[in-house]
Parts: structure tokens; sequence; C-alpha cells
């Protein structure tokens, strides 16, 4: 019997004995409806259906009330996590309840957008510690609430080990749960798709003098399909936070391990460009039958990682206290046996697509501290609270490549999108070494300083940071060689709230987001080419935001209207005029405009609504001669929203429904010159959640429903398109022992 099997037993076993045994004739006393002396254990800044919190982390200001912030911010609870996402579902499944975020991941890759940039969990952070996670593996299970700050802000969240992307979507922070005052032990069951087996165990208790010290762990375990088509999941995942708190200090330790394997579950695809231009591929095909296979024999990606983060905050005298935030992560994507660039390539108007396989594997470690001092001060009638830290981030990772294996002239993965995956040949991995591949490391430091005159708080705030990166290639490939870029910037950041009344406020802010500059990859793209500038590192670049609004709070009720502008650099593929060549570069930048709608909490007695709405304009700008001006980025949709709705008919019965949509999105399948519309789409989820009881043991009892139509669409990721997830249902039992 493995591990898995083992813990399964034994908590079905506690489970059985915590509730006791009962003849089937005593089956009418096993259940009951007095729920009077259950201690639910709730959160006092919720907003009413439980769902989003109006407290939460905004980087070194610390736990701030919304109403304060000077940006849209949204605090989602453990409750939405567990209501919407679950072991199969992606993250982002949660996070579109706030209507500036797209979903655009599945179970292989954790992406996701906001406001139009894409980024995913390799730039979360954990407890305020950034580069903890991976793109792969958040550990949402664990989480008392994940809390998003829209817009790039390097002055909020300070310097941060390299990863993929920009990472100028948001400042997203996952918050582990802490032991409560009252003891919790809890295990929940899982079942989803075709075979999907989740389970969890969530215990918590505080000890010592005036409870000062406190355990909370959680484990996840995950086995079988979760879904509706060709794929399997193995994950186990244990988190052990730890914390003490007295009169004079906070200190909170987290440690976690995880492991996730996926067989199977390909669901990208790319539209190839030499087709496009002969005239072989004029149109989008529809998108296919969701439960379609697209896995060839062998797909497979494993990934493994540990991780320690140490918060200490220290009271140095009434009006000044100190702290220090530092982590460790040791991630391990072991294998990686997919498509080229991760994807599956359409080169016919009648849906054919072929492709070839890569694998490779990406070990990594990085590392965190910061320190600083926070307090308060008077000058004259204004309150100040200044905020000063320095930070270093450093990062190492290694990798390895295998590309296009026994595969020949663009065959090997071939088949058609209507009829799902037709191998011709089985996938054999040689073996084959890692190489150190690249370096970085970030020193920064950061002031901010909120003052406060009657109504009226202004942020004045600067980072200022330096970082080096460097890039190494293949020794297989010939003499190592290091390209390595060194920058420095300052960003700025400007916040003003004026509330003319407890339930209004009104805010205009800009920040800034300074990056380190792109490695350009060195892996062939689907049809056998390398970037002729492979390994470089791209210059680093600036981006800043705008943001203007107003929220409105009152009895249980948040909303929140933001009118924003943020701007990047455009880093764009181009290709010579017979596709035989390409490079990456960077041509003028991206304009992101766009007004954002939110509203959260209670309707009246029995109903809570949650969703938005977001309206974007993406546009190209300043680039080479104007040639480019005015053209749509590529994937991001002008209209997206979320609806959803909470009944709660009485105290024991919760009725959730909720519908998103996407406006079409405009792709570039060959070039600027050729634009395609993906079309839009609304999905549909109906869950039902009671309490009960089983004895005396508290029972929530769920059912959840996803995509409950069925329909099948494009999710457009760039100009690159995954498919939808077709129909599945989610089941749970929560038993509080």
């Amino acid at each position: 019997m493995n591990g898995n099997k083992k813990f399964l037993a034994m908590a079905v076993l506690c489970a059985v004995a915590s509730v006791g045994f009962v003849l089937p004739a005593a089956a009418e006393e096993t259940m009951t409806h007095d729920l009077e002396e259950v201690i639910v254990e709730a959160d006092k800044d919720a907003l009413p259906g439980g769902y989003v919190k109006t407290k939460g982390n905004v980087g070194i200001l610390g736990t701030k009330d919304v109403m304060d912030v000077p940006y849209t911010q949204m605090n989602f609870t453990r409750q939405n996590i567990e209501d919407f996402g679950g072991p199969n579902q992606a993250l982002d499944n949660v996070l579109v309840n706030m209507p500036s975020v797209r979903q655009t991941g599945t179970m292989l890759h954790g992406d996701f957008s906001v406001r139009g940039k894409s980024t995913n969990g390799s730039f979360f952070y954990l407890n305020g510690v950034p580069g903890m996670l991976g793109q792969f593996m958040v550990p949402a299970f664990a989480a008392e609430s994940i809390e998003i700050t829209a817009g790039p802000n390097k002055a909020i969240s300070g310097s941060f080990p390299a990863g993929e992307g920009t990472g100028i979507a948001a400042v997203v922070n996952m918050t582990t749960a802490k032991a409560p005052d009252v003891p919790v032990t809890r295990y929940r069951q899982i079942f989803s798709g075709k075979s999907g087996f989740g389970e969890a165990l969530d215990v918590g208790r505080r000890f010592g003098k005036n409870n000062e010290w406190g355990i909370r762990v959680n484990a996840e375990f995950m086995n079988g399909n979760p879904t509706h088509y060709k794929s399997d999941k193995n994950s186990q995942s244990f988190f052990a936070n730890i914390d003490h708190q007295d009169d004079k200090s906070k200190t909170n330790f987290l440690i976690g391990y995880q492991y996730y394997e996926v067989e199977d579950g390909m669901r990208w695809f790319g539209l190839d460009a030499t087709s496009v231009k002969a005239g072989k591929l004029t149109h989008l095909p529809s998108a296919p039958n969701s439960k379609n296979n697209y896995s060839f024999p062998g797909m497979d990606k494993v990934h493994e990682g540990t991780i320690m983060v140490l918060n200490h905050e220290q009271k140095l005298n009434d009006t000044w206290k100190a702290f220090f935030n530092g982590g460790w992560t040791h991630s391990n994507l072991k294998k990686n046996i997919t498509g080229m660039s991760s994807k599956l390539t359409i080169t016919n108007d009648d849906g054919t697509y072929a492709g070839k396989y890569f694998t490779r594997r990406t070990p990594s470690h990085k590392y965190y501290g910061q320190i600083g001092v926070n307090g308060e001060f008077k000058t004259g009638t204004v309150k100040h609270n200044l905020v000063l830290a320095a930070d270093k981030s450093w990062s190492k990772s290694w990798t390895g490549v295998v590309g296009g294996t026994g595969l020949t002239n663009f065959t090997g993965l071939g088949g058609n999108i209507f009829t799902g995956v037709d191998p011709n040949e089985s996938v054999t991995i040689p073996d084959f070494e890692n190489y150190h591949s690249s370096s970085a490391r970030f020193w920064g430091i950061s002031l901010m300083d909120t003052m406060e005159l009657g109504k009226s708080q202004l942020l004045l705030g600067i980072h200022k940071h330096n970082a080096t990166s460097t890039s190494y290639t293949d020794p297989s490939k010939g003499a190592v060689k290091a390209t390595s870029v060194k920058s420095d910037a300052t960003c700025p950041a400007f916040g003003f709230v004026y509330q003319p009344d407890k339930n209004v406020a009104l805010y205009a802010s800009h920040s800034e987001f300074f990056d380190s500059g792109e490695r350009v990859s060195e892996n062939k793209d689907s049809n056998n080419l390398y970037y002729e500038n492979k390994g470089d590192i791209m210059s680093p670049s600036k981006a800043k935001s705008n943001e203007i609004g107003v929220k409105y709070e009152n009895k249980g009720f948040l909303a929140t209207l933001a009118f924003f502008q943020n701007k990047e650099a455009n880093n764009i593929t181009v290709y010579n005029n017979d596709f035989t060549k390409k490079w990456y570069t960077q041509d003028g930048e991206n304009e992101y405009k766009g007004i954002e709608l939110s509203v959260n909490g209670r309707l009246n007695d029995k109903w809570n609504i949650m969703g938005g709405l977001m309206y974007l304009d993406a546009t190209r700008t300043r680039t080479e001669k104007g040639t480019y001006d005015g053209y749509s980025v590529a994937g991001i949709p002008k209209w997206t929203g979320v609806a959803a709705l909470q009944y709660n008919p009485d105290k024991d019965w919760s009725i959730i429904g909720r519908a998103v949509y996407v406006g079409s999105t405009p792709i570039f399948p060959a070039s600027n010159d050729i634009k395609w519309t993906v079309p839009s789409y609304v999905t549909y989820d109906l869950g039902v959640k009671y309490k009960t009881k089983f004895n005396s043991t508290p029972v929530t009892l769920s059912a959840m429903c996803y995509n409950i139509t069925g329909k099948d669409y494009w999710i457009a990721y760039g100009s690159g398109l995954h498919l939808s997830s077709p129909r599945t249902l989610m089941l749970s039992a929560t038993f509080d022992i």
C-alpha cells in the first residue's frame, strides 16, 4: 500500500471513528439538522457571502483596508478558493472572480492574465516573500486568502527573483492559514471528472501561555482523471505553518513540500505561419469537441519543490517596529515531455495538425531577504506612516533540453483537431545532462510614506534597485559563453485617497515596474527554427501605470470603479520574408487603457453577489516608423465579465451560480498584417452546498458543475490557442472532526 493510500485509510478510519458506527435501523438518528452548537471558522473582515475580504496585504505597506488603498484590490477568502477551486481546477478558476482577470490556464500551466498582461504562480508572493512558487504549483489549499493589487508596482513589491515573463500584471500575494483560536480538524474528500479522487486534511491548534504558539498543517492529495478529457493527475503536497505572537513580536514560519505529476492533458495549439502565407490555412477552424484527446504516448510533466518562508516583526517602542521577510525554494521541473513550444500546430483549414515533441528539465534555486522598519510620527497635524526596507533576491537556474527526437519534416505528432491525436511513433527520450543556464541578482531599497490629514491620504514612495542577469549557453554546443546585463532603475509611486464620508473613497495613483531583461529562448519551435539571437538578454524595460477611481462600501456591499492606463515594452517575434529565420526583439510599446467595475457583498438577507465587468483597449504605439501603431495587441479581448450569485434559503443551504464572459479576441497567425478573431464565449457554473451532521460531526456536502452547458471554445493566448475544458462535475464532503 503506497503512502497516499495509507493516508486515505487512516483518514477514513478517523472520520468513521468520530462519527460512530450506526446500525441501519438507527439511520434516521444519524443525520440531524441542528447546527446551533457548530463553531464556524469565519473571517471578520469578509463581506456577506464569505468570498471577498475588505482587508488584505499590500506589499510593504502591510495589511490595509481596501478603502485606504489607491489601487484596485481584491482579497479572495479561503471559502472562495474552496468553492471555485480545488485539485481539479486551475487557480485561475478562482481568480477570474475579479473582472480584470482572464482564464488562460489548465492543469499543465497555471497561467492567467490581469488587465491583459499574462502572469502565473512564478510571480506570486507567499506571505509577502516573492518568487517562492511556480507556474505549475500554487498550494491554494493552504491559503487563508489571495490578495491581488492590479497593475505594476515595484515600490510596494520590492525586488524579485527571476522567473518567466515580466511579472508586471499585478502584485499577487498568497497568505497561508494560521492556527485559529478555536481548534480545527477538518477532513475533505473530493471526486471529480472521470476518476479524479482528492482528499485534504486541515489541522490547527494553539498552545502555550495565552495561546501564543500556533501550528496549522494542511495536506492535499490527488489521483486519477479529474476532467472529462484524457489526463491523469498525481499530486501530494504538505505545508506546516508555525506562528508565535506576544506583546513585543510576531513570527511566522512556513515549510512545505509539493509533488505534481500530470500525464497527458495536451490542450495547446499554434497556427502555422508558413501554411497561412501559402494559403493552406485561411481561417481559424471552429473549436472541436473539448473531450478529444491530443496527448501523444509518453507525454508527462513532473514537478517537485520545497519551500521555506520566515516572517518576523519586532516591536521597538509604541510607534516603531522592525521586520524581516525571507525565503528559500528549490524547484525542479524533473520531466516535461510535450510538443515543441508546448503546443501542436494547425496546418490546414480542415483541422490537420502536426508537431514535434521535446523534453526539458529545469531545476532552480531562489533566495530572498528583506529587512526594514515601520513607524508612525507627526509633523504638525499630518500623521505619517513610514516604511523603509532593503532587500536582496537571487536565483540560479539549470536546464537541459532534447528536442524533436526521432521526428523529421514536421511529422510524428499528427492528427486532426476534430478527431484527436493520431501518433505515428512512440516517444523515446534519450538521457541528457542539465547545464547552468542563467543567474540573476537584485538589490533594492524602498521608501514609502503614507500621510494622513483629515479625510485625505497621500502616498509617496520610491524603489531603487540594481540588477544583474547572466545567461549561459549549452556547453554541448560549443564553448560556454556568458551574456551578462547589468541595469538599475528608480521606480516611483504616488497615490491619493480622499474620503468625503466613511462610505466613499476617491483615489488616484501612479506606479512603475522595471524588469531585468527577458532571456531569449534557445529552444526550437515547431517549425524547427531557433531564434537567431538565442541566449541573448533583452534590454531591461519599464512599465508604467496610472489609475483613478471611486470605491463605495456600505452595509456589507463593496463596489469599485476604476479607469486605468498601463504601458510596457513590446517584445515580439519577427521573421524574414520566407519564414526561414526569426528574431526576438523589442519594437515600441503596448498600451492598455480600460475601465473596470467590480461589485461584491450583500444584495439582501438571502442574496449575495460577486463580479464585475472590464473594457480594455490594448494597442501598439511608438513602433518603428509607426508601421504598427494602432494595431491590437494579440490575444486580448476588449470585454470580459463575471457575475456570481449566492442564494441562501436558510442557514443550511447555499446555491451558487456563476457566468463568465470573454469577448471576441484578435490574434495574428502569421504577421501583424494578418488578423483573425477568436469568437466570444460565455460559460456557466452551478453549485450547491448543504450543512448537516453525521451523529455529532458537522459535515458540509457540496456539488459543483463547471461549464454546465458543455460549451466548446478556443481561449486565445497571445497568437496561440488552447482548447476549453468540457463539462466537469465535482463532489465533496467536508468533515469537521
